[in-house]
């Protein structure tokens, strides 16, 4: 319902925050959309909303309010884009009620003119935002669906069409959202542009601050001794720094408090020690992705292995796919505003499972890997029934995540970070796979199986090309699949009476 035009000029969390305030319904729909039209006006109206206030004293609009400070005169301002580089007096109480005025909220303003002092005032403010006072009804909401059917039903909630999805694309997507759930989660993305990289989070909360180049400073970053008044992180859930190539790190300041704060999720500024749990995510650019794919970071950042020791998973930006009209959602989904509002019930629980690491792991990569995977449980399982099974494949999700880390450190510094043995793939059952080979080589299996040949790691699976599903191979073996006649691009095309040899001596190199 939110595919229209006008819709796509404000965030999507304000759109459905409107759409269930008036019901949800088609109706609701030609409402808002007939609301947006009259009460956002966007740049370039502020003569007629001049005119408005000078005729009536008072208007009603729709916008993004932004209180700045007034050291000289001891007061606040507000800046509204539709009202260009007029100020708003603003009541100094309202940046104690609503802290996030200070960086820029969504809401409806009610605008007053006084025609002795000729000066506008805010009169009331409402932000967008829902509340969520029981996160049972959610949770009971959960156990309604199963696992492939929420997964789907949550992502077609933030926007993404499912069925335009492979199953690895739908778990990169949750460890988008990851930060959302999970509080002082540090994640890094580089890949292609037009992959919709600030797009989840942007849209889907009002807790999420987008900083889009230019420089950063103490002040803005984490308090401004002047005001007095917190920064970004102290502020919001989520801080993204996007166009990362683009903002300047130069300020030696900067970077040393960032590192306490990633380290610690607190810093000292001031004379003053604050506490905060900001997920922080680190947006880029960059059109190869072969490792070290943190050579397109700027100055400042590239080649600081103190930094990125201290990011907790490096995203495959590659592997998504560019934003098209067919990965957005038009079905029934979660209001995304009391989306976000579960998700942020969820952020302070702890879920825990016990997992065995790798020997010769860090605290660091022990700490990463734990706060991936109760993100990832907290997103899938909110109401804490999950499957052992579905554990270990998230488990080894959250590991590649922070391998992709190590990587780029074993790359910048090998002498620190040396080459780590990777423990090999974990294999199936032959028993779990004689219940999902086509019957007609169940016979081939059973021979493979008497003839020594360990399990394969995977059984069969979905074989794509783009976003389709061109077949499904039979097993694999590491890289090597064995595939079905007519199949032969992706793997050893075998029948239900291939030699048994010719099996052993295409998969040798992966046992």
């Amino acid at each position: 319902m939110i595919q229209e035009e006008v819709f796509y000029r404000v965030p999507r969390y304000v759109v459905e925050y409107l759409l269930a305030r008036k019901g949800g319904t088609r109706e609701a729909v030609d409402a808002v959309r007939k609301l947006l039209e009259e009460r956002y006006l966007g740049p370039g109206h502020e003569q007629w909303i001049k005119d408005q206030l000078l005729r009536t004293g008072r208007f009603i609009l729709i916008d993004r309010l932004e209180v700045q400070v007034d050291l000289e005169r001891g007061a606040y301002r507000g800046r509204i884009p539709s009202l260009g580089e007029h100020p708003v007096e603003v009541r100094p109480r309202l940046a104690e009620e609503h802290p996030g005025v200070l960086y820029g909220m969504w809401g409806t303003l009610e605008l007053l003119y006084d025609h002795a002092s000729r000066k506008v005032r805010l009169g009331q403010f409402i932000p967008f935002e829902a509340h969520l006072k029981d996160l049972e009804p959610f949770q009971r909401g959960r156990q309604a669906f199963e696992e492939a059917e929420w997964l789907d039903f949550l992502l077609g909630s933030v926007g993404l069409n499912p069925e335009a999805l492979t199953p690895r694309q739908k778990l990169l997507y949750l460890a988008r959202l990851a930060p959302l759930v999970e509080p002082n989660l540090h994640y890094l993305e580089l890949g292609p542009r037009q992959t919709g990289k600030t797009y989840l989070l942007r849209n889907t909360s009002a807790e999420a601050f987008v900083v889009s180049g230019g420089k950063v400073s103490p002040a803005v970053l984490y308090y401004n001794q002047l005001t007095r008044r917190p920064g970004l992180i102290p502020t919001y859930e989520v801080v993204i720094f996007d166009e990362i190539a683009h903002t300047a790190w130069e300020d030696p300041s900067v970077l040393s408090i960032l590192k306490d704060y990633m380290e610690s999720g607190q810093f000292s500024r001031g004379g003053k020690t604050l506490a905060a749990e900001a997920s922080l995510v680190f947006l880029g650019n960059a059109d190869d992705p072969t490792p070290p794919v943190t050579r397109v970071l700027p100055h400042g950042l590239r080649g600081d292995t103190a930094f990125l020791d201290r990011i907790h998973g490096l995203l495959p930006g590659h592997e998504f796919p560019k934003i098209t009209p067919d990965l957005l959602y038009r079905g029934p989904a979660l209001v995304v505003d009391y989306l976000a509002a579960a998700l942020r019930r969820l952020r302070p629980l702890a879920f825990s499972v016990e997992v065995s690491l790798p020997s010769g792991y860090t605290q660091r990569d022990i700490r990463a890997v734990r706060k991936w995977l109760s993100a990832l449980l907290k997103l899938l399982y909110p109401h804490r029934a999950w499957p052992e099974e579905r554990v270990k494949e998230l488990f080894e999700f959250a590991l590649e995540l922070r391998e992709r880390v190590y990587e780029e450190l074993h790359r910048l510094n090998p002498d620190e970070f040396p080459k780590r043995s990777k423990a090999p793939p974990p294999r199936l059952e032959w028993k779990d796979l004689f219940a999902l080979v086509p019957e007609p080589y169940a016979g081939l299996f059973q021979a493979l199986k008497e003839a020594g040949l360990p399990p394969p790691h995977e059984g069969p699976e979905d074989l794509m090309e783009g976003r389709k599903v061109v077949g499904q191979s039979l097993a694999r073996w590491g890289e090597k699949r064995l595939v079905p006649p007519g199949l032969g691009a992706y793997g050893l095309e075998v029948h239900p009476d291939t030699p048994v040899e010719a099996i052993w001596a295409y998969v040798k190199e992966e046992l």
